[in-house]
């Protein structure tokens, strides 16, 4: 006799374990309203309630954010905003993110349907409106021929000139008040806009991204907008001259400016500042007593105004004072090669966050600490530093573990609690697994400046400490902190000279390598051994070899390294 087996229905299966169903409507409806607009429409395949519901979340909620790009549409936006205004909800927030579509295909309808939104929005009294608008680029055929040059040019998709602005926003926009507390535009333009529009004179934050604004408009926006508290300025490529003096400023930030090549600050209040990826940026002046965070990613600078150098120019530099100063992040790593004109006076910059309680330093800049050693005013005491990262990128040979030690040698850090160390990934940058090999643990006889060599036999070469003229004591350090990890002869020196110097130490965190440089679990095994042998103060310290995605130590406060983001490290010519 034949057996029937019985399956239920899909729709059947999804209506017993959809449990949420059966939850009162009020409760419902605020889930929905927490949830993005992507997942809540997608509530919708489970019944016909759970669409109703989220329609009606959307119809009432204050915020309507559509900046997801792969659920983002026009059609959808305009359907979406057009069931809002039915049912007259208030409106507070209002986030659109679109890919506009090509040049010549469009009548215009697009941007009409932007500026439409963008003044209902307004019309309705929200205090804040975003609008992104990313190009679609059109496609250009592959050239051909041979050799490097074969390849296609890189389309870029959010052009940043005026010219190319997508779409133009009218002069009329913003003259009648409102209640506008924060303006986020990318991708339009803003030349028929007055810039005494009395609809923007109550902006707390104003963020201008891919928009042709010239240093005139910028002196402009200032003036009329006194209520500023923050201002963002993200690749806006027709600024040369950026001049910034506003009273109640609190936050700003230049991103990605290629052109700017003077940039003046004069802001009581300012809080924070970031200046990243601005490469041509030749003199900077800061006149900020309040600031507690500075950000600076590009190009080395110093503190010489001259024209008597070779190229490239550092950047001349003048900083006021900053004794509110509490953390600096200063890496110019992929942003040129190091030129010997770049060391002159670095240091200046250097004491400039000698005050600051967290800091992030890459290896270019000990290298040029390290160049003025014999210098008086190349290192200074950071009193009050109780935690410091380190971007080891550059760490090809004994000479760059120098200028590591050679830092902590003649840098006094009393109160230094936590160190995090950054080391390369990339083993072409002179490291090597292969731990029994003789001829890796041999250094140059003369070490340089400060360095002694102490062994006590060939056996322990791999773990020998380098040692410095002028002992140190990190007598403050609890946690170390290395990502990258291998166990390479070098790590383990630069492991052996920390370990050797914090007796206090509680915890040493480190974090393997990913990818193709993993571990396997007997190699992470072998690490743990070593690492467990190694020489060191502190006898309690917990030791912990872990993979990334095993590690939940604590981190330093800078977790965004710039160097390894696109969209800070431009390519300019394709190779």
């Amino acid at each position: 006799m034949e057996m029937r087996t019985h399956h239920p229905s899909k729709r059947g299966s999804m209506d017993e374990e959809d449990r949420l169903s059966s939850l009162p409507d009020d409760l419902l409806h605020s889930i929905l309203r927490e949830l993005p607009l992507k997942h809540a429409v997608r509530t919708s395949a489970l019944s016909r309630r759970w669409a109703l519901q989220w329609l009606r979340a959307l119809a009432s909620s204050r915020v309507l954010d559509f900046t997801d790009l792969d659920l983002a549409a026009a059609a959808t936006v305009r359907r979406c905003l057009e069931l809002h205004a039915e049912h007259a909800a208030p409106l507070d927030v209002f986030r659109l993110a679109l890919r506009s579509p090509p040049a010549g295909s469009s009548d215009g309808a697009f941007g009409r349907d932007v500026v439409g939104w963008i003044a209902s929005a307004v019309a309705r009294g929200a205090r804040e409106v975003e609008v992104d608008l990313h190009l679609t680029p059109t496609p250009t055929p592959t050239p051909t021929g041979s050799g490097r040059r074969r390849r296609q040019r890189r389309q870029v998709p959010d052009s940043d000139d005026g010219s190319a602005a997508f779409v133009e926003l009218p002069g009329g926009l913003f003259q009648a008040r409102n209640s506008l507390a924060r303006l986020a535009l990318g991708g339009l333009s803003l030349r028929a806009v007055p810039l005494a529009a009395p609809g923007l004179a109550g902006l707390r934050s104003l963020s201008l991204s891919r928009i042709g604004v010239t240093d005139e408009v910028v002196r402009g926006i200032l003036a009329s907008c006194r209520a500023l508290e923050s201002l963002s300025l993200r690749s806006c490529s027709l600024l040369a001259s950026v001049s910034i003096a506003c009273e109640r400023l609190r936050e700003l930030q230049l991103l990605g400016c290629r052109a700017v090549q003077e940039v003046s600050i004069a802001c009581e209040r300012l809080r924070e500042l970031r200046l990243l990826g601005c490469r041509a940026v030749q003199k900077l002046q800061v006149a900020a007593p309040a600031l507690e965070s500075l950000t600076l990613y590009g190009q080395v600078c110093w503190s010489e105004n001259g024209g008597n150098h070779l190229e490239p120019f550092p950047v001349f530099f003048y900083f006021v004072g900053m004794p509110a100063l509490r953390d600096a992040y200063l890496s110019h790593l992929g942003c040129g090669a190091y030129n010997v004109v770049h060391d002159m006076s670095y240091p200046h910059l250097y004491d400039v966050v000698a005050h600051a309680r967290i800091v992030t330093l890459c290896s270019i800049g000990l290298l040029l600490l390290y160049n003025h050693s014999m210098d008086d005013i190349a290192y200074r005491e950071m009193p009050n530093l109780e935690e410091l990262q380190l971007l080891l990128a550059e760490y090809s040979d004994d000479e760059d573990q120098m200028h590591v030690s050679t830092f902590f040698m003649l840098t006094p850090l009393p109160v230094l609690q936590r160190l995090f160390l950054h080391l390369p990934s990339d083993l072409g940058y002179g490291w090597s697994r292969d731990w029994d090999s003789d001829d890796e643990a041999q250094l140059p006889s003369d070490l340089g400046y400060g360095w002694n060599r102490d062994w006590d036999s060939d056996d322990e070469a791999d773990s020998a400490d380098l040692r410095i003229e002028h002992e140190i004591v990190l007598d403050q350090l609890t946690l170390i902190k290395v990502f990258n990890f291998m166990a390479t002869r070098r790590e383990l020196r630069l492991l052996t000279f920390f370990l050797t110097r914090a007796p206090s130490l509680e915890q040493l965190v480190l974090v393997t390598a990913e990818g193709e440089k993993a571990p396997a679990d007997d190699q992470l095994k072998a690490m743990q051994e070593r690492v467990s042998e190694l020489q060191r103060s502190s006898r309690e310290a917990r030791i912990s070899v872990c993979r990334p995605k095993e590690d939940d130590s604590q981190n330093h406060a800078h977790t965004r390294f710039f160097h390894e983001d696109d969209e800070y490290v431009k390519i300019y010519d394709f190779l």
